[in-house]
Parts: structure tokens; sequence; C-alpha cells
């Protein structure tokens, strides 16, 4: 993350998603519709983080885009598994039971 004083910027951008949104589409990438949502969210993000979660995300979401980049979907796609499953087991009940987890297609 760049950092500007106490406000934080991510070092991934939309276009960049709109690869994965795309192989999603093909159907090379399983990605569920609202991880894709929160990865927008999180592209060219530009805020506070005092606890730090948005850099962790960061952190896996640019492996996840250096594997598609590299070609290596399936490694890609694991760790998509495995950061989404991470994301949504930290969700709130409440917000766990108003999430779909439809895959997109």
């Amino acid at each position: 993350m760049k950092t500007y004083g106490a406000m934080k910027a991510t070092e991934f951008t939309k276009k960049q998603i709109n690869v994965l949104f795309a192989k999603a589409k093909k159907g090379e990438l399983k990605i569920e519709k609202w991880y894709i949502g929160e990865l927008y969210n999180l592209a060219e993000y530009y805020g506070y983080d005092d606890n730090g979660s948005v850099a962790e995300h960061e952190s896996l979401i640019k492996d996840i885009l250096e594997f598609v980049f590299a070609g290596e979907i399936e490694k890609a796609q694991i760790k998509i598994t495995e950061h989404t499953n991470d994301w949504f087991e930290r969700m709130s009940f409440k917000n766990q039971e108003r999430t779909s987890r439809e895959l997109m297609a």
C-alpha cells in the first residue's frame, strides 16, 4: 500500500479486476459475485486502514493478479477460493446470511 500521511491507497486498479471479471464470465475462473464486488470496492481504495485489514486483503489480491497475469490460472483459483472462504468466515452471521454465494458466469 502507498501511504499518504494517515491515508493509504491500494496499488491495483479496476482495470486489473476487470481481467478477473472477464475470466470469470468465460468460465476460466470460479468467482463468487459478492467477492468480485468487494474486489472492485478495494480497487483504487483511498482512505484509512487503522487495523490493517485493507493492506492484508490487498496483499492477497495482488498475489491473485500476479498468478492470473503469469497465466497460472490454477494457482490463482486456489488463492481466490482460500481468500473468498476466509473473508466470508470473518463476516458477522447477519452478513453471511445476506451474502449470496452464487458464482459468476
